[in-house]
């Protein structure tokens, strides 16, 4: 679960749970260099859809493992088509070159995803200057506002919302912002759950609100005792 010896959360991107076969690296993402920092937008991205979490793991991590783009790559509609087009070749490719991972159903990498990494890429000197003005003036509802502006992150072309706070968090985990824990948390479906079974009847409706909650309960554990709840118990963490 990536928790440290001193009981704190490192963070999902600090390793994915794979390796590369050829190499035995591990894969993750370094967000002190561009590339890796544009793939964590990519997976939050990703993980916006109601898709199973492995897809989003293993495009991501294709991404990673292909040398032949540059975030202004993104910018070409015939790259994006080409990419679209052999997607399932691509699936397959990657499952051959990693191992760790078990995927509970068969991985795919829908073609919407191609779209929201053009889109990130629209918005990439956008997006770089909002982190920058949000460090400066310590405002990161500006961030998330913006983040949520931009049409085309989520699923079928609608915005991100719910997964904002996972770049946050892995920023902050990474040490790369002194962001607040309060705006780090994951408000999904799971820890939801979580809080109605366990904990109290619901949290605040509004994921900013809930965050802040989840965060003045676990700390710098943020989320992940409410995502995985049962483990926690087991462990004798909670």
């Amino acid at each position: 679960m990536k928790i440290s010896s001193n009981n704190k959360y490192n963070g999902w991107v600090s390793d994915f749970n794979l390796k590369v076969n050829k190499t035995g690296a591990i894969v993750k993402l370094d967000l002190h260099t561009e590339r890796d920092l544009f793939l964590l937008f990519v997976i939050a991205s990703a993980w916006s859809r109601s898709a199973k979490w492995e897809n989003a793991v293993f495009f991501t991590t294709y991404l990673k493992q292909e040398n032949d783009w540059q975030i202004k790559t993104w910018l070409d509609n015939n790259f994006i088509k080409a990419e679209i087009e052999k997607r399932e070749e691509a699936t397959k490719n990657i499952l051959s070159k990693v191992s760790g991972i078990k995927p509970r159903e068969e991985v795919s990498f829908r073609s919407d995803l191609f779209h929201s990494v053009q889109v990130l890429s629209q918005n990439w000197n956008s997006i770089k200057q909002k982190l920058d003005y949000a460090k400066g003036n310590n405002d990161w509802n500006s961030f998330i506002a913006y983040i949520r502006s931009i049409v085309g992150l989520g699923i079928k072309g609608k915005r991100m919302r719910i997964k904002i706070p996972l770049i946050l968090r892995e920023l902050k985990c990474q040490r790369i912002y002194n962001i607040p824990g309060e705006y780090c948390c994951v408000v999904d479906k799971r820890v939801q759950d979580t809080y109605k079974k366990y904990i109290e009847k619901k949290l605040p409706h509004d994921f900013l609100s809930a965050s802040k909650k989840i965060w003045n309960d676990f700390g710098e554990l943020y989320d992940i005792p409410a995502f995985a709840y049962e483990d926690f118990r087991k462990l004798g963490l909670l």
